[in-house]
């Protein structure tokens, strides 16, 4: 009952919205699974311009650290309200 009611919830935020909230959460579990490091995410100029490591260019603004509560009230902001 309770996946039902957050399924639709998540299906009816924007589609911007959406894909924001999807990489922002699978970024961080890659990083909390050691897929990943933050290492390879955070922003370097000269790695992104000599290296050519254009991903650095948005995965910063997808990372927002170990989960807990700073990434839950991170989450949480980025749901639209519409009053």
């Amino acid at each position: 009952m309770a996946y039902q009611s957050f399924q639709a919830e998540y299906m009816q935020m924007p589609t911007v919205t959406r894909a924001y909230t999807t990489a922002c959460v699978l970024t961080t579990l890659a990083v909390q699974l050691d897929i990943i490091t933050p290492f390879q995410l955070y922003f370097n100029p000269e790695l992104i311009f000599r290296q050519y490591q254009l991903w650095r260019l948005f995965t910063n603004f997808l990372f927002f650290g170990t989960i807990g509560f700073n990434f839950l009230f991170n989450m949480i902001f980025t749901y639209p309200l519409y009053i």
